[in-house]
């Protein structure tokens, strides 16, 4: 509590920032958390298209086994800053489920999702794997899209 110039208390409200999730405690968990989303995700994938996401994930993990959980920690201090204002909304709000308030904007989340996704791909230095991600990068769109509610609550649960 501090005093205003009445004397008379002001509470001070201190809000969550989802910078948190990148520190030491927090992170591995929640790398470990998105990785199972996206192998699941991936493993639910039917069709073409569905094959293809496969078997990109499949050529990915043979040249690199840690490729996910990797792609995560260097995505995430960019996805959690594009999910920030997000997160404030949220909090504001006095919202409870973080996946069910970013579910009415899932497409515009989507989009700073893969937004940050390919600013990381830009980076691809494997030319198969670079060519697979922009054949493959406007399904994934519409994929994330609809695991925002999930997303929202994995890194709900990690902000606790």
């Amino acid at each position: 509590m501090v005093a205003n110039s009445a004397h008379r208390p002001i509470t001070m409200v201190c809000m969550a920032n989802l910078s948190q999730l990148l520190e030491p405690r927090t992170r591995p968990g929640l790398i470990t958390d998105l990785t199972e989303l996206i192998q699941h995700t991936v493993a639910e994938q039917s069709g073409i298209s569905g094959m293809a996401i496969k078997g990109a994930v499949s050529t990915a993990t043979r040249i690199n086994a840690d490729i996910i959980p990797k792609g995560i920690n260097q995505m995430l201090p960019g996805m959690l800053g594009d999910l920030e204002p997000r997160w404030a909304e949220f909090e504001k709000a006095g919202a409870t489920d973080f996946g069910t308030f970013l579910e009415k904007d899932s497409a515009e989340v989507s989009d700073a999702v893969m937004s940050t996704a390919d600013r990381h791909a830009e980076r691809i230095n494997v030319a198969p794997l670079a060519k697979t991600y922009k054949s493959l990068r406007n399904k994934g769109a519409k994929i994330v899209e609809g695991k925002v509610p999930e997303l929202g609550r994995i890194l709900q649960k990690h902000m606790k």
